[in-house]
């Protein structure tokens, strides 16, 4: 595939870079408050499971108009773990601690991987693009983390007014670039917001799933950006 491909797009938060308080940490921390205590582990499951079964809805959310969805994916993750306490309540409460732990860029980290990865694509001279449904954070974030260097370009929805898995915003990313769709890969850790959306602009499309959310897929799939070396 290397001789075929001359861009390489990748995704921003599950692929590159990760929220630390995880997750899984923030529903815990909301959960206690609740009077409801929990396994990380079991909340880890839960989710990976509501991001299997919410991927198609995920997909059509407009960054805008999103409480019913993440209302119905917080009740399905609480009736998985047994919480019996008021799901509209947490709900709103756990909204409030995500919207406290993500604006701020030092809740951010990139993955081990992600680094090794940007480097050795640009010795090899690819061209790197970012396509995230993101606001500038995403920009702040890899600016704070010190991987901006590495990008040729940063397409961010709510700069451009376009979101995955809409072709529009994979086919601006290809022309800015100066590539092909053809000729570039677009890496992502959801399968209907990247690997299709990806697909139907006409790009190669790879699959991270780092914590087998989607065993049951069968695409071009990695558990680490490592793994990209078997195609580059």
């Amino acid at each position: 595939m290397t001789e075929e491909i001359d861009a390489i797009m990748l995704d921003a938060g599950g692929t590159l870079i990760d929220l630390k308080p995880s997750r899984e940490e923030v529903f815990a921390k909301v959960l206690h408050q609740h009077g409801f205590n929990a396994e990380l582990e079991d909340i880890a499951r839960s989710i990976a499971r509501a991001e299997r079964v919410f991927d198609d809805a995920q997909a059509k959310l407009d960054g805008k108009h999103e409480d019913i969805f993440w209302n119905s994916y917080d009740e399905f993750v609480l009736k998985r773990l047994g919480f019996k306490g008021d799901h509209e309540k947490f709900s709103k409460d756990v909204s409030v601690e995500f919207d406290r732990v993500v604006p701020d860029v030092n809740n951010w980290v990139a993955f081990p991987d992600a680094r090794p990865l940007l480097e050795d694509l640009k010795k090899r001279d690819f061209k790197i693009g970012l396509v995230s449904n993101a606001t500038d954070l995403a920009r702040k974030v890899m600016d704070n983390l010190d991987l901006s260097k590495y990008f040729d370009i940063m397409i961010l929805s709510e700069e451009v007014g376009l979101r995955k898995p809409d072709p529009k915003i994979f086919l601006k990313a290809a022309d800015e670039v100066g590539v092909q769709p053809s000729r570039a890969i677009h890496i992502g850790d959801r399968l209907a917001i990247d690997v299709l959306g990806a697909k139907k602009a006409g790009m190669n499309a790879v699959l991270i799933d780092r914590t087998s959310i989607y065993s049951d897929v069968d695409c071009l799939k990695i558990r680490t950006l490592d793994d990209m070396r078997r195609f580059l």
